[in-house]
């Protein structure tokens, strides 16, 4: 053939590059086929976890709600109801009024609980208050059947450590949380009295969902009847583990949309399909990692104090419970340091409580840079923080105690303010092998309770003694509450008499206790009624004797000493004007006398008290004036109807000179504001000389006569003179 070379046939060498091209094509597309179905996979892979980490952190999250709800209404049933004076008060005679005022009232607007219920032994309520007023509707109409079984379980807890029944329930305005305790002393040595249930009740309402969505950062969340297809939800389990209802969040399904935005580029381009799946595998890290991190932010959250970001209780409680002895050694010593700011609350009614906030969070944030690595810092409440320390050696737990001191010495810097606190600490320390925490706090609180009512910046570190003091300050309340109940305190009258004619004018009307045991100082008995929240019913028996005698006694003047504490009670005034119109006693003839202290604790609330007893026609006199830090703008501002001058000013005028002029120069100070001076502790003829020289009006003390009983004041004094020949 011409013209060229004829291409032989294609042969076997041929077929087989063929048949290698098609496996090759086959192969490739295989190979992408199962790419594409591995590449698929592992995305639908990721885009499950990621939704399932999600779903596990949403249902968590609002179990960790509700769990919070819980837990918060328990501990507030448990501060509540583990109360010495609220058990006492179960027997008083004031018992409902009491009820009332101490949680009746609140649930206009305490944020804690809207309900406050207390079920006698007949199962009978004494207390039925919702939102400030009392409940028509009968309890068991109001809430579901499952109230009766969570009566019955805390009747049926005993000891101090007995369990508060908190769960959720149904009423009538829906689900709710609701806690519940048997009312029992906090210490040993009450008498024992049949069961008395408190219980609290708060509404899961808009207002309560809102909360706890800003506090858990739980967006969208909800409360439903039911679980709702594409929603994750955590049930409220009644007292008998029954779902009442759902909290309910919507599930983001963060995988999802992640994969919905790759989607075109994978269909899109082949070529970069690798790339693809590498991006949509960091992607679907990323968003694992995402949700861990926030995952760790909300439970850091629940175990942090949102204001000064140290430990809060469930926190300190967690770090207790997983803490471990410095080298496995078991003779470490543990302490617990309570530490209550001293005068928190002047500083925030003074500056405001933004300032008050700024401050706690410097005092944890000097802690936490000043103390010693081996401590832990968690602010509990208010303004009360805790620490913890571990060490192996006594001398450092000493140090330690020393270091909480020195971070208070230095003044805070709040904006343009320089604050000066001082603090209350309470102490407790123990062997780490076998040591209780709930004890150790126990025993702390016992300290701090010490500590605050000694001097600002008392340290008071636990000891048995201690216990067995608070013991003997319990069994004291006690013998008082039941003085008070049979009516034993008396009332003594000291004289006051004219500094121009002699002639008495006026007494003082004074507490008197004298027990089984023997007499009992008013400076003891006193300070008791105040702590244990006796002295309002103290002071209104005392001022009803004291009245009730003035009215046998026409024209003379009565003076009775008020507590400060009496004086925050709203129905105070309202008290006074009752006992007035029973015993028909002239408005004028009396006369309130108040401490300083009044004017210091709460100077608005004291001004408002003051306004209210003299629209009554009632006299204020300010005592024990020159003995603190009173000021003439006190006097000048309160509008008193006389000052009563401390016998301290008096006591050494006859031998200092300086002491003299001191009593002079306050007498024509007060004068000199229109204000009539009365001038205690006057002992001899030289003191009552001087003192009516001076200008005083009035004059009292020992050299006049001792406090009597209205029967011998009565023989002895009235309708005579009382001069120096008259001293007892």
């Amino acid at each position: 053939m011409t013209g060229g070379v004829p291409l032989p046939p294609l042969g076997s060498s041929g077929h087989r590059k063929r048949t290698v091209i098609i496996i090759a094509v086959l192969l490739s597309l295989g190979v992408a086929a199962a790419l594409g179905v591995f590449v698929s996979g592992a995305i639908y892979s990721i885009v499950r976890t990621a939704d399932e980490l999600d779903e596990t952190r949403a249902t968590d999250a609002a179990s960790s709600a509700l769990e919070a709800m819980r837990s918060q209404m328990s501990g507030t049933v448990r501060d509540n109801a583990f109360w010495d004076e609220a058990y006492r008060q179960l027997n008083s005679p004031i018992r409902d009024a009491w009820l009332i005022e101490s949680w009746g009232v609140p649930t206009l607007d305490h944020p804690l609980y809207d309900m406050a219920l207390v079920i006698g032994p007949d199962d009978k309520p004494l207390l039925y208050y919702r939102y400030g007023k009392s409940m028509d509707v009968q309890p068991s109409a109001f809430f579901d059947s499952s109230l009766a079984r969570l009566v019955e379980r805390a009747r049926a807890a005993d000891g101090i450590q007995g369990d508060v029944q908190a769960a959720f329930i149904g009423t009538l305005h829906g689900p709710a949380v609701i806690g519940a305790a048997r009312i029992r002393p906090f210490l040993q040595g009450f008498p024992e009295l049949d069961p008395y249930i408190l219980i609290f009740e708060k509404d899961l309402d808009a207002k309560a969902l809102s909360e706890t969505a800003r506090k858990f950062n739980l967006r969208g969340l909800q409360l439903t009847d039911s679980a709702i297809e594409g929603t994750v939800a955590a049930p409220l389990k009644d007292v008998d583990g029954n779902a009442l209802g759902f909290l309910s969040l919507p599930s983001e399904k963060p995988g999802t949309r992640s994969y919905e935005r790759v989607r075109p580029l994978i269909f899109g381009s082949a070529a970069i399909l690798l790339l693809l799946i590498v991006g949509i595998g960091m992607i679907g890290l990323l968003s694992v990692r995402s949700l861990a991190k926030e995952e760790a932010r909300a439970r850091r959250n629940s175990l942090h104090d949102h204001l000064t970001g140290v430990l809060n209780r469930s926190g300190l409680s967690e770090y207790v419970e997983n803490l471990t002895p410095p080298d496995g050694c078991r003779s470490a010593q543990i302490g617990l340091y309570l530490v209550d700011i001293d005068g928190f609350k002047a500083i925030n009614d003074l500056w405001g409580q933004q300032v008050g906030d700024m401050l706690l969070g410097a005092v944890a944030a000097r802690l936490t840079k000043d103390l010693p690595l081996a401590t832990t810092i968690s602010r509990l409440d208010g303004d009360a923080f805790a620490i913890v320390s571990l060490v192996d050696d006594p001398e450092k737990g000493a140090h330690l105690q020393s270091a909480v001191s020195e971070v208070f010495a230095e003044p805070f810097k709040i904006g343009r303010h320089e604050i000066e606190i001082g603090v209350s600490v309470g102490v407790a320390e123990t062997v780490f092998a076998g040591a209780n925490f709930h004890d150790l706090l126990r025993q702390a609180e016992l300290a701090l309770h010490q500590a605050k009512h000694g001097s600002d910046g008392t340290t008071v570190v636990f000891s048995p003694d201690l216990e067995a003091e608070l013991s003997e300050h319990a069994k004291l309340e006690q013998q008082l509450l039941e003085a008070l109940d049979r009516r034993e305190l008396k009332v003594a009258f000291q004289p006051v008499v004219d500094a121009r004619t002699g002639d008495i004018c006026g007494v003082e009307a004074l507490a008197r206790w004298n027990s089984e045991s023997g007499p009992i100082a008013p400076d003891v008995f006193i300070p008791v009624a105040e702590r244990s929240g006796l002295i309002g019913l103290l002071g209104s028996q005392i001022l009803e004797e004291a009245i009730a005698q003035g009215s046998r006694w026409p024209g003379l003047q009565i003076a009775v000493n008020v507590s400060p504490l009496q004086l925050r009670n709203r129905y105070f005034a309202g008290g006074l004007q009752a006992t007035l119109d029973k015993f028909a006693f002239e408005p004028h003839r009396l006369t309130i006398e108040l401490t300083e202290g009044v004017l210091i604790s709460n100077a608005d609330q004291a001004k408002r008290s003051i306004s209210e007893i003299k629209a009554l026609g009632i006299k204020v006199a300010l005592d024990d004036f020159g003995s603190g830090f009173a000021s003439i703008g006190s006097l000048r501002q309160f509008c008193f109807d006389r000052v009563k001058l401390d016998k301290s000013l008096v006591a050494n005028i006859e031998h200092d000179a300086q002491a003299a002029e001191v009593l002079d120069a306050t007498i024509k100070l007060v004068n000199a504001l229109g204000v009539p001076v009365t001038v205690e502790g006057i002992e001899n003829r030289h003191q009552a000389e001087f003192a009516r020289e001076a200008g005083s009006h009035e004059l009292q003390g020992y050299w006049f006569s001792k406090p009597l009983s209205k029967e011998e004041l009565t023989q002895r004094f009235l309708g005579r003179p009382l001069d120096g020949v008259l001293a007892t």
